[in-house]
């Protein structure tokens, strides 16, 4: 399957004429928050792909994309796949829906856990793809509270080992020299501003 995978910048390339023959082999869209929906609603019906996505912490309480389908706090198959997602980062201040507490992101990580144990029985596949706005903790994050990972997703990647995991946020100049990592089998990627994954038939 190949994604086209974005977060946190509108790029220029990814407008105009040439966008259909540029990324014709493209299977999948996924927006790994603070893009404007327009701008996904755009790339999404020039490329007539799915679109799957999860809010950053600059969107809009009420984010909704239209031909999209937010996958924030659920499990969902596409093309033999399965995929989950959580958006959100580190709570930096007081107001703010897509921000968490470390303790606020645990329960979301739990409530995903049963959906995706559920998920499991049901299909007998594991976790394919874990989307999500911010980091694991210690890997592509800051230093800053804004940009700090969560311990949360180190745990479930430990416990389900996706394939692959797709995050944003991080995008200062310190954090881009490493964009694709390894933990517990996993592959991490930071996906700033966007980038081409080509997940393996049976990865």
């Amino acid at each position: 399957m190949i994604i086209l995978a974005l977060s946190d910048e509108v790029v220029p390339v990814l407008y105009g004429a040439n966008l259909r023959e540029r990324y014709a082999n493209t299977d999948l869209i996924v927006s790994c928050g603070d893009l404007p929906p327009e701008y996904l609603e755009y790339i999404v019906s020039v490329l007539n792909v799915p679109l799957l996505y999860v809010p950053g912490n600059h969107d809009a309480d009420d984010l909704h994309v239209w031909g999209g389908q937010s996958v924030d706090g659920r499990v969902v198959r596409i093309e033999g796949l399965t995929i989950a997602g959580l958006g959100g980062c580190r709570r930096y201040k007081p107001q703010g829906r897509h921000q968490y507490s470390e303790g606020e992101m645990v329960w979301r990580v739990a409530k995903l856990a049963l959906k995706l144990l559920f998920q499991r029985l049901l299909t007998r596949r594991k976790l394919d793809l874990f989307i999500t706005h911010a980091p694991p903790f210690g890997i592509h994050d800051g230093k800053d509270l804004a940009h700090i990972g969560f311990i949360a997703f180190r745990g479930l990647i430990h416990i389900f080992k996706p394939s692959w995991m797709l995050h944003g946020h991080t995008h200062l100049k310190r954090n881009i020299d490493t964009t694709v990592s390894e933990m517990s089998g996993s592959k991490i990627v930071n996906v700033y501003p966007f980038r081409i994954v080509d997940i393996p038939e049976g990865a």
